[in-house]
């Protein structure tokens, strides 16, 4: 065994041995994902990592959340208020914060009131298919008494996530879902997919304690957490990078995956893991341009990281390791090179590579059914009135994460006189060319899912979120400067043609700061989806070609505009309202593995609700919880799958709106087919 891979090993074994569980990569794999699909449902999200790279292209993420719906205001005496975006209706438990019909599942759901104690918003009731799965009092449930899964870290509390709470047991459900709190909301946000149907969806049940994942999340920052593989072949070297040079530390060909990067740096200077670059190739492409310290999670400088797919911990000495689980596939060739972009040369980097050769990655990223690993890389001030961007992308794939080092000034506000107002900044997530975001957040620290400026600023290092340093007129920062990090792998936010993922810095991108950030993606550059008609039902040529109906419908002019990052941009169209069932015909053509109905609608009202048939077949329950009388106009999607339109040259789509629910509401409907994967 390499002299370096000796070291690590015994890194390893020290570290598991302090955190007192067993080591991750002794895990043996478990088997192929529900259904034999390449979508990774419930506890194999954690399990079958070495299967992260595959991608899912029916599945759609979303995120509700307490957003402000009237958008914020301009001035900095209020802070990031929720407005309007509390309860989605009345039910459960008594405020209902999420709800969904359909098969799916739930990966994540954080709150925050009262400094982080959720004591006084009473019991969380979890409906999944109509039955309760959890009926607790919330500050209960994220204290971990209800016991495995239950625990840290699939659950924390606001001192373990300083000052917020949140859930990560992933909750699949076949039919429906709702989330619902008895009172007192304040701040939240729940991450969930959805699937075309319940194919090998298993509905959630907390009889299975799943002690195998949480002895994985645990021995976050130590080991691999991907299942064991005896067949990887180790690079190991001591390389001297000089000033403004490039070494190569690895490099591979034929088939197979990265899994494991590990880097032992001497004098870890803050300059010094900003200066060094990672660059990562794989198969010709350059996919990885990142700053040494902040792809490991310590984008201020050297400090310890424990996350599940990469860590930074000191060692005795004073030298820093740093090591990487990503799975990073490649088809022909790998490349791993160190770039030194400062003046200063650094002498006696120990790396270890290791490669797992295996046939099946060629076709899976020829095909497109998997992505290549892509950091996307950035830094520089912010740029007011703008978001910042994590990663803008066309083609296919999933964002699964970012580190983000953020160094700003506080600001006086009428609720604090030093507050880092830049975290007052929400994430908005546009996938495929939609004009409402998917994810709308309620503030920086939020998204990472503590809450209150994490508490003044306590450190933390979880396995899929942490803020592992944060420095106030310190160690080379002029203010007030975070270091922070989420992983998002059940979470992972996918997309067909396009990938918009930025966050505002302050509330409305008011302040200004210095941003540095490093998104982790799996990429293809290919679209899967592709746009083949659409209806104007406000017109009545269009209505005619599509063999349009709707016998009682009434139009409206709507002057309005989107949520999100053009909500000042005045929209204006004709949108039709109507109770009866809307009827209309759509092109589609027979090579399509599915199709995606895009509706533009008028969201004043919440709760619309349709019953979908595709050719006189019932095809499940169309619901849009979500509601904004500030900016009404709404684009969201209805996925059908692939069993009721392939073959077809066209379909005959019939909505008919859910008795009880308001006027479904419809300004433009959009088709587009997915690519067979």
């Amino acid at each position: 065994m390499p002299v370096a891979v000796r070291a690590w090993t015994a890194i390893l074994v020290l570290l598991s041995a302090v955190a007192g569980v067993p080591v991750a990569g002794a895990t043996p794999a478990g088997p192929q994902p529900a259904g034999g699909t390449e979508t990774l449902v419930g506890w194999d999200s954690f399990r079958r990592l070495d299967r992260l790279p595959y991608l899912s292209p029916e599945t759609e993420a979303l995120q509700i959340s307490s957003f402000d719906r009237s958008g914020g205001n301009f001035d900095f005496s209020t802070g990031n208020k929720n407005g309007s975006g509390g309860c989605l209706t009345s039910g459960g438990a008594g405020c209902v914060v999420a709800e969904d019909h359909g098969a799916g599942e739930v990966d994540s759901i954080w709150f925050t009131r009262d400094g982080g104690d959720v004591t006084r918003m009473g019991n969380i009731r979890v409906e999944l298919d109509g039955q309760p799965v959890v009926d607790t009092p919330l500050q209960s449930l994220v204290n971990g008494a209800l016991g495995a899964p239950f625990v840290w870290p699939l659950v924390a509390d606001a001192t373990q996530s300083p000052g917020g709470v949140y859930v990560k047991v992933p909750m699949p459900y076949r039919h429906s879902m709702r989330i619902s709190i008895a009172s007192h909301l304040e701040y939240y946000h729940v991450a969930y997919r959805r699937f075309p149907t319940a194919d090998g969806v298993a509905t959630f049940t907390p009889s299975d304690p799943a002690l195998d994942v949480l002895a994985t999340l645990r021995a976050a920052g130590t080991a691999d957490p991907k299942p064991a593989n005896q067949a990887g072949v180790h690079d190991s070297r001591i390389v001297d990078v000089p000033a403004g040079a490039a070494q190569t530390i690895a490099e591979s060909t034929g088939s197979g995956t990265l899994s494991t990067l590990w880097l032992r740096i001497p004098e870890p200077t803050d300059r010094l893991l900003a200066g060094l670059r990672l660059e990562i190739e794989f198969d010709g492409r350059n996919l990885v341009d990142s700053p040494l310290g902040e792809f490991f999670g310590a984008g201020l400088g050297s400090n310890s990281v424990r996350s599940l797919m990469f860590a930074a911990i000191p060692q005795p000495g004073g030298s820093l390791a740093l090591a990487a689980w990503w799975p990073m596939p490649f088809a022909r060739s790998a490349r791993v090179l160190l770039v030194n972009t400062t003046d200063i040369a650094v002498a006696g980097i120990a790396s270890d590579v290791a490669t797992t050769p295996d046939p099946q990655w060629a076709p899976a990223l020829a095909s497109g059914r998997a992505g290549y690993f892509t950091a996307r890389s950035h830094a520089g001030p912010t740029a007011f009135g703008r978001d910042w961007s994590f990663a803008d992308e066309s083609g296919h794939g999933k964002f699964v994460g970012v580190s983000h080092t953020i160094r700003g000034a506080r600001t006086k506000t009428s609720f604090s006189d030093d507050a880092p107002f830049f975290l007052e900044g929400a994430e908005r997530v546009y996938t495929d060319g939609s004009a409402s975001p998917q994810w709308y957040g309620t503030g920086t620290e939020d998204f990472y899912e503590g809450g209150w400026y994490f508490k003044n600023g306590t450190r933390f290092s979880n396995p899929l979120n942490g803020q592992p340093d944060q420095r106030t007129a310190a160690g080379g920062c002029a203010d007030y400067c975070v270091a922070v990090y989420r992983l998002m792998l059940a979470d992972a936010v996918d997309y067909h043609c396009a990938l918009r993922f930025g966050i505002e810095h302050g509330k409305r991108n008011l302040v200004q700061a210095d941003y540095s950030s490093t998104a982790f993606l799996y990429t293809q550059p290919d679209d899967t989806i592709t746009t083949v008609d659409e209806l104007d039902p406000t017109d009545p040529g269009s209505r005619a070609l599509h063999a349009y109906t709707d016998s009682d419908a009434t139009e409206e002019l709507l002057a309005s505009s989107y949520e999100g990052t053009d909500d000042l941009l005045p929209v204006i169209g004709m949108v039709r309202s109507t109770l009866a069932p809307v009827t209309f015909r759509v092109h589609i053509g027979p090579d399509n593995h599915g199709v995606l109905l895009h509706r533009t609608s008028d969201q004043a009202t919440g709760y619309q609700s349709a019953d979908v048939a595709v050719d006189g077949t019932a095809a499940g329950n169309w619901l849009q919880p979500r509601s904004n009388d500030a900016h009404r106009w709404l684009g969201d999607t209805y996925l059908v799958p692939a069993a009721m339109t392939a073959g077809k040259a066209e379909i005959a789509v019939t909505l008919a709106p859910t008795p009880g629910s308001p006027p479904w509401t419809a300004g433009r409907y959009r088709a587009e087919t997915l690519a067979a994967g």
